[in-house]
């Protein structure tokens, strides 16, 4: 054997859970050093890795419920578009809010009143108004690839922001 290809699932940093690369890097490079001969050539396919944090998803709040005392926001965007990576690879992609406030357990929904349109039970968020702004950073990776216009609603528009 001369290549072996380790694949993927490399880690993107979606919350604090995930171990930063360089620790996992060790492992795996120890792993390497120990079960394989040093003139092997190693292939990895480290995609997710690469670019989820090269996009952030801003959404605005469409409406607003509270529901056996629980507050729920619908935001302009769900699990048929750029939120989809929660159903297609069971990533949880968490928001943040741009105001601050004291934070209440929320859960947050897509626009398409489908009940499969959840993006999250578990949110904390302060109470905000229609029209407010939320974000979701690292969706990068395999989520407007995977965007459909499901019940009518468009997929978001992607904006290049060149940060220097």
């Amino acid at each position: 054997m001369n290549l072996l290809d380790i694949g993927g699932g490399f880690p993107a940093p979606y919350d604090r859970k995930v171990r930063p690369f360089p620790v996992l890097a060790r492992l795996i490079n120890k792993e390497i050093d120990r079960l394989f001969p040093k003139n092997i050539e190693i292939l990895a396919e480290p995609g997710r890795f690469m670019v989820a944090t090269a996009a952030t998803l801003v959404v605005k709040i469409i409406g607003k419920a509270v529901r056996d005392g629980k507050l729920c926001y619908y935001v302009d965007d769900g699990i048929y578009g750029t939120f989809s990576g929660i159903l297609f690879d069971h990533c949880q992609y968490h928001l943040e809010s741009f105001a601050n406030g004291r934070r209440h357990l929320c859960s947050v929904f897509g626009p398409t009143c489908d009940a499969l349109d959840t993006i999250s039970r578990a949110e904390r968020l302060p109470d905000l108004p229609l029209g407010a702004l939320l974000c979701s950073r690292n969706v990068g990776a395999y989520t407007t690839a995977s965007a459909t216009d499901f019940n009518g609603m468009p997929r978001a528009k992607v904006v290049h922001v060149n940060q220097r």
